[in-house]
């Protein structure tokens, strides 16, 4: 495969809105592949992803610039939140939108073994790769599924009303999630919060997840030491404007002293949603509402999410490895999947766009090889991660 620009992937024709609609895409805010020749839903690429929320948007700027030898678009990447089905391929089956990672692998799965994806029938065609925000919860030696590390990303906890203490330290994030509902807890500034539900008055601080089957929300529990069973009664994944999506402010917005983790690529993604459609040609939804990212004290410093220049600080102290899953034995027999994501030198690692700008680090990511120096390999936690590495990190 080569890589250039589809400058103007996204315009919609005029009249093409019904169209589209009637093959079970979703126009508009949504970023689902769009054929820039006709305006309508493309169901001709070859390799169809879905799930996570975090990296949809990275990956609808990949598929924007990752083409085949003829330029054709390859990657088809179908948003996490839009029309409630979708069909990915002419014939394909009509069934209903992943919404996250665990749904999306879930989909995947479904796919591959001609199963069925809520009350629908899948074909292997169907979905080729799902986007994950967190790895397996249990990994297997020579698994059938690989989760292929794409690039890094953290999180830190946001809010969007006056009065959240700023730089918490990730002990504090852990007491107020596992906080009991109207639970006085004394954080590292030496005050004590009253944390609470959104009905609860007296709450100081609202903690929220996003849904369940979020990879930001495991991976979030799973980074403060928490479980599902664990969670507080405090911590609450719906309020009263309906479910919490996740990198989605609303929520955050509408309940006083409320917080949520947030992805720090899709804050940054979001706010620069001007500059990446006239680079791509992607639609970002700028889903902040007034949303701001805080520090985490780590080591006795708070640490700041982003560097002076904007970018994501992949020295942040909650950060993690964000993926694409693909069933392994695909790998030997589908060509341009293997060339988009497997070995260092896949399309996706190495994607730009006319500016010269790599794919990843524009939409707020930070990447797995270093550019500086072409090594291939970041480490998190005590685990090195390496791009396009289809074997370290499998599952069943």
């Amino acid at each position: 495969m080569s890589m250039h620009h589809l400058r103007g992937a996204r315009v919609l024709l005029a009249g093409a809105a019904t169209a589209a609609l009637l093959l079970g895409g979703a126009l508009g805010a949504s970023a689902d592949p769009i054929d820039p020749n006709t305006g309508l839903v493309d169901l001709a690429r070859p390799v169809d992803g879905v799930g996570s929320d975090t990296t949809q948007d990275l990956n609808n700027g990949l598929a924007a610039v990752v083409v085949d030898g003829s330029g054709q678009s390859v990657l088809g990447s179908w948003d996490a939140t839009g029309s409630s089905m979708i069909q990915t391929r002419t014939g394909g089956a009509n069934f209903a939108r992943p919404n996250g990672s665990g749904s999306g692998v879930n989909a995947l799965k479904a796919a591959k073994t001609g199963g069925v994806w809520q009350g629908v029938t899948l074909s292997p065609e169907d979905i080729i790769f799902a986007r994950s925000s967190s790895a397996p919860s249990s990994p297997v030696a020579n698994g059938a599924y690989s989760y292929i590390p794409l690039a890094v990303d953290a999180v830190t906890y946001a809010s969007a009303t006056a009065g959240v203490p700023d730089g918490l330290t990730r002990a504090d994030l852990t007491a107020i999630y596992r906080a009991s509902n109207d639970q006085d807890v004394t954080l590292s500034d030496g005050q004590t919060y009253t944390i609470g539900t959104e009905s609860n008055a007296d709450a100081d601080i609202v903690p929220f997840l996003p849904q369940t089957g979020s990879g930001t929300r495991s991976f979030f529990v799973g980074a403060l030491g928490l479980s599902e069973s664990t969670i507080g009664s405090a911590v609450a994944w719906n309020y009263s404007g309906g479910s919490v999506q996740e990198h989605d402010g609303a929520a955050l917005a509408a309940v006083d002293g409320s917080i949520a983790p947030f992805s720090i690529a899709q804050h940054i993604a979001q706010g620069n949603a001007g500059t990446l459609s006239g680079l791509y040609g992607v639609d970002v939804q700028d889903r902040r509402h007034g949303a701001v990212l805080h520090t985490v004290t780590a080591n006795g410093s708070a640490v700041s999410p982003t560097n002076p220049n904007g970018s994501l600080n992949t020295a942040f102290p909650i950060a993690r490895p964000v993926f694409t899953v693909v069933q392994h034995a695909e790998i030997a027999t589908n060509a341009n999947l293997e060339s988009a994501f497997v070995g260092a030198a896949g399309d996706v690692y190495t994607a730009t766009s006319d500016a010269g700008t790599f794919t990843i680090e524009d939409f707020g990511f930070g990447s797995i090889i270093n550019r500086d120096t072409e090594v291939n390999g970041v480490t998190i936690n005590g685990t090195t991660y390496r791009a396009g590495d289809a074997e370290s990190l499998r599952s069943n």
